[in-house]
């Protein structure tokens, strides 16, 4: 079973200076992408996103024919 770890602010309460410290060394911890991952995954994003786009104007377009054949 895992223990919950602590970390001594539960004791104190909440403060504002101290969330600010945890963050900052929190952010040291993170892998940063480099720029060449950065571009790539943001390719793969925006072709991920126009395909999606795509595919709901494919399926709209073939609905809105459907439903006009229908209506006439």
């Amino acid at each position: 079973m895992a223990v919950p770890e602590t970390t001594g602010s539960e004791e104190k309460g909440f403060s504002i200076a101290s969330f600010l410290r945890e963050t900052k060394v929190e952010l040291k911890k993170v892998t940063w992408p480099t720029k060449q991952e950065l571009i790539a995954n943001t390719i793969v994003v925006m072709i991920a996103v126009c395909l999606c786009a795509a595919l709901i104007w494919v399926i709209d377009t073939c609905f809105s024919v459907l439903f006009r054949m229908l209506l006439q």
